[in-house]
């Protein structure tokens, strides 16, 4: 009697085993595929119905060929095209890909070379985004260029400043950040716990954000909800883009290499991914950048406020660089020092120039003429010229110069002034060095 009381109970708790290990399998099952189920891809033309003047150059755009080049084992993907003799560099954000600058590219093609990339999946690094930018580059037979970037591209574009600077004509760093903690901190949960996470289930929760905040921010641009929507994405893409945001590198803003080169810093003040924090810190460390804000524009501008980015972006590039021009003057001033060209170095100097310096303890003024009449008596020279360090503010302007010659070593420091003639010496004070 006891037996048969028992065997209900028995029967239930077995049943009840079954139970939870089919429902785990179930659920085990379920995971499994998830992971094998790719992120959806989306349409733009679908999603965005308005035959629109951005619409028909973004068709127009992607019916161009790109070029292909092999770096390392991987295949870069890059457009090239546009006329011109300058060359800009667009360099793309952590979800982009070559076309997300089309409205710039047909902007600017007929008075530039353009280049714009998508960087591979694979890519994880800063060293290793540089090298096949500098590969399409070589490709291209592009020496000089202007860097464009924007957010992880904004990124980039500061490492080649510190890598490459003599090779980058101007830099544009947009909605962007400098190097920092704040990103790898705040997101030290999320890092670990996405790479377990199916592609399927990251892809929902960026959207989720688009959705939510990124386009919002924008105005609601319908044009900007579109595109993002259908741009390429991958688990790996998205882990290896991140890695490259919180990959860290040592500027160097006061290096002459680097402050020579015209920096422009593009932000909006209601950026949903860029902290006003490091808003603030990008600003202090690149001080003699020029800023323009944004207002109520979001982080993709130059997608939803394209008129009025090419505006900005065409401005600054055609603006003339001082330090370029400054140059040509000091250049001419080395020149007319080692050859005893009188003429060449005069046109470098204001008619009022002294120079200065120090002789047995006392100021030593020597008038613009008694200095071309030594360089006369002294004719030309075997002399290592080189401008150690500069700096310019409106239309003054300072540098510090080396002279070495077979027996001794000069240090000048020029001021100069910025006339309707050109940029002009106005003061010399200069010491022997060795």
């Amino acid at each position: 009697m006891f037996l048969w009381k028992i065997f209900p109970i028995m029967a239930y708790k077995e049943i009840k085993n079954i139970y939870f290990k089919i429902s785990a399998l179930i659920l085990f099952l379920i995971v499994v595929a998830l992971y094998f189920i790719p992120a959806p891809k989306s349409d733009f033309f679908k999603l965005y119905t308005n035959n629109d003047k951005p619409a028909q150059s973004l068709k127009e755009f992607k019916s161009r060929a790109t070029k292909e080049i092999v770096v390392a084992g991987v295949k870069w993907n890059y457009y090239a095209g546009g006329n011109g003799n300058k060359t800009i560099f667009f360099i793309h954000g952590m979800g982009g890909s070559y076309d997300l600058w089309w409205q710039q590219i047909v902007a600017f093609e007929k008075d530039y070379k353009v280049i714009s990339y998508t960087l591979p999946e694979s890519i994880n690094s800063l060293e290793k985004a540089s090298e096949g930018i500098l590969k399409i580059l070589e490709a291209e037979k592009v020496d000089k260029f202007y860097a464009v970037g924007t957010s992880m591209g904004g990124y980039i574009t500061q490492y080649l400043v510190s890598i490459i600077p003599n090779r980058i004509e101007k830099a544009v760093f947009g909605n962007t950040f400098p190097p920092n903690n704040l990103i790898a901190e705040e997101n030290e949960t999320k890092s670990k716990v996405i790479p377990y996470l199916p592609e399927i289930i990251i892809s929902k929760l960026g959207k989720k954000k688009l959705n939510k905040e990124i386009v919002p921010a924008a105005k609601n641009s319908p044009l900007l909800k579109a595109f993002l929507t259908s741009l390429p994405f991958s688990k790996e893409q998205f882990i290896n883009r991140y890695y490259i945001v919180i990959d860290k590198f040592t500027s160097f803003p006061e290096s002459y290499k680097t402050k020579r080169i015209p920096k422009l810093i593009l932000e909006s003040d209601n950026d949903p991914l860029i902290q006003p924090e490091l808003r603030k810190k990008i600003k202090e460390l690149y001080a003699n950048a020029e800023i323009f804000t944004f207002h109520n524009e979001g982080h993709f501008p130059y997608i939803n406020a394209s008129e009025q980015y090419n505006k900005l972006l065409r401005n600054f590039l055609e603006k003339e660089n001082d330090y370029e021009t400054a140059e040509k003057t000091i250049t001419n001033y080395f020149e007319g020092r080692k050859n005893a060209n009188l003429i060449q170095l005069k046109s470098t100097f204001s008619k009022n120039t002294n120079l200065h310096t120090i002789s047995n303890d006392e100021i030593l003024t020597i008038s613009l003429e008694n200095y071309l009449n030594t360089v006369n008596a002294d004719g030309s020279q075997q002399v290592e010229t080189r401008i150690l360090d500069g700096d310019i503010t409106n239309n003054i302007a300072y540098f510090k110069t080396g002279f070495i010659y077979s027996d001794k070593s000069y240090t000048d420091y020029l001021t100069l002034v910025k006339t309707q003639n050109g940029w002009r010496i106005i003061s010399k004070t200069f010491t022997k060095t060795n």
